[in-house]
């Protein structure tokens, strides 16, 4: 059954926290951090794992849809076409971390955009910290961050980088990092936007641990994506 929605101002936007793959535990802080800068900027927000949302009616009532570390093939046949539809007739999407991850539909890869998840570091080497290389610092998203942005995370690895269609916003350095062969890219980027037809689609690789989720730079990153999501700043896709 589909959830009960509150009453929704727009813009409004949709956090989805569903795990049909990997469940990352910093779901529990990055879900009400996401709350929380919907509601700064005045905006309304409904947070679910209920995949029945996506039908119609109710997506028609958002103006954004962010995956908060969902992942899986989390949809029935007529979910996916209505969150299909929905992103046809324009919407916004801001995807997530394990919203990069191998465990997702082919027509969301495509989706998002680049090549499919060859993996991320393990053992103690899980956990780096290196410099994100800011490629676009005038996009909403990346104003007034750093040139190089020190980080600690999970980095992901995919088979081709972003499609030649996608606007990179940020590239891992590599270059100090200890990654197999299998996971060194040379030109990995982490952070992108492209264009789905009229719908703003954006994608951040960041937010395995749960500090990310408190981490101010970070949060201005993401405030916004979802503002260019929404069509409130920036530019792209009509």
């Amino acid at each position: 059954m589909p959830p009960d929605l509150p009453a929704l101002t727009r813009p409004a936007v949709l956090i989805i926290s569903k795990t049909n793959g990997y469940r990352h535990d910093s779901i529990a802080q990055a879900v009400p951090a996401i709350e929380k800068l919907v509601k700064t900027r005045g905006w309304s927000s409904f947070a679910t794992e209920n995949a029945a949302v996506f039908n119609p009616e109710q997506l028609a009532k958002f103006d954004v849809i962010v995956f908060a570390n969902a992942s899986g093939d989390i949809y029935t046949p007529d979910q996916r076409a209505a969150f299909q539809a929905w992103v046809a007739s324009g919407g916004g999407f801001v995807g997530l971390h394990s919203a990069g991850d191998g465990s997702h539909p082919g027509w969301f890869v495509k989706m998002r955009g680049n090549g499919n998840f060859t993996g991320h570091p393990g053992g103690a080497d899980q956990f780096q910290t290196t410099d994100l290389i800011l490629a676009d610092r005038g996009h909403p998203a990346t104003r007034g961050l750093p040139e190089r942005w020190r980080w600690t995370d999970e980095y992901y690895s995919w088979d081709a980088p972003p499609a030649a269609d996608a606007h990179i916003l940020a590239r891992l350095d590599e270059t100090k990092m200890r990654l197999t062969p299998k996971l060194q890219m040379g030109d990995h980027a982490l952070i992108w936007w492209r264009c789905e037809g009229r719908a703003r689609i954006f994608y951040s690789a960041l937010g395995h641990k749960a500090e990310a989720w408190a981490d101010p730079t970070h949060l201005r990153m993401l405030d916004g994506a979802i503002g260019w999501a929404a069509r409130k700043a920036g530019t792209g896709c009509g």
